[in-house]
């Protein structure tokens, strides 16, 4: 028998990537499936963990479209292999460690019927941490293109909160795979380059969980790393002059310097710490004067060493 009311529903295809996320995942599952949403597709792509997380996916076998567990060569390319195989009109992708509210795929999939056309659409995210909200994160888009380029954490609205037609994605070629950190935020610069403007929704549609292994806690240098080789692959597209590119780019080398020290502390202790601070200065003076230097230097000389998990390196 025909299902009537899922024509009148385009589909949505939900990719969630995961390794090693078996505390979490659960949850996140449950947050697609429970949407109530009549035209869903949902893929899973595991990356080969050992811990709970294949006894969980197939816990949920039953509702989930097609699902792997084995080696990949990273979150980009689990997503390109989950989208590969989908068929919605509408794709989207969640982390084993975020979750969707309530009703989110109606609020998305009625905005995208009243659009002609290709379309991104992003909403309000929820950042929690131990199931408090710390902040909500609202979406906007920036006048220039280039802010994409300019700053290391430039995304304007949330991933988790992001929905785009897969036409657009198929056009583009799917998601960068040579990138690890930031190969969303690029993806949305080249559906800029489209021209695509995204609909913006005055609504939360997802949550993002903070912890201690969030790769934006966890792995920040790699985001200032892949940050430049973004802006050396597309600065000359936009006509980015090259002093500008000059300063942009050393700019987030700084980044880099200043995530160097917080890991030489974490991982061999204050005094190497302090060392890697000294040559930080030397190498560039100029940064003593920024207000966020001035703090790590005032933690470095101050904070007590048993203290440094509370850094959120």
């Amino acid at each position: 028998m025909v299902n009537l009311e899922s024509q009148s529903w385009p589909k949505i295809s939900i990719v969630t990537p995961n390794l090693n996320q078996g505390q979490y995942i659960e949850e996140t599952i449950r947050s697609v499936l429970l949407q109530g949403y009549p035209n869903l597709e949902y893929i899973v792509i595991d990356g080969g963990s050992d811990d709970r997380s294949v006894e969980i996916i197939q816990k949920y076998n039953k509702w989930i479209k097609y699902w792997v567990s084995e080696s990949d060569r990273g979150q980009a390319h689990a997503l390109n292999k989950g989208f590969e195989v989908a068929s919605g009109q509408i794709f989207a992708y969640i982390n084993s460690d975020d979750l969707y509210t309530p009703y989110s795929f109606k609020k998305v999939a009625t905005e995208y019927n009243q659009r002609k056309g290709p379309v991104l659409i992003a909403g309000e995210c929820e950042v929690f941490e131990n199931n408090i909200v710390k902040r909500v994160f609202k979406p906007s888009w920036p006048i220039e293109l280039s802010y994409f380029l300019s700053k290391t954490y430039s995304s304007t609205f949330a991933q988790p909160s992001s929905f785009w037609d897969s036409n657009s994605y198929k056009k583009l070629g799917g998601f960068d795979e040579s990138l690890h950190y930031c190969f969303d935020r690029e993806f949305f610069f080249r559906l800029g380059q489209l021209g695509i403007r995204p609909l913006l929704i005055d609504q939360v549609l997802s949550r993002f969980r903070e912890h201690s292994n969030s790769k934006t806690i966890a792995h920040a240098e790699g985001f200032h790393v892949e940050s430049i080789q973004i802006l050396e692959k597309h600065s000359k597209s936009l006509g980015i002059q090259i002093w500008q590119k000059k300063k942009w780019k050393k700019r987030m080398e700084n980044e880099i310097e200043y995530s160097k020290v917080f890991r030489t502390w974490k991982e061999f202790g204050r005094i190497k710490a302090i060392n890697a601070f000294t040559k930080m200065i030397l190498k560039t003076p100029s940064m003593l004067f920024e207000r966020k230097i001035l703090g790590q230097a005032r933690r470095l000389f101050t904070f007590k060493e048993k203290n440094v998990i509370e850094l959120n390196l």
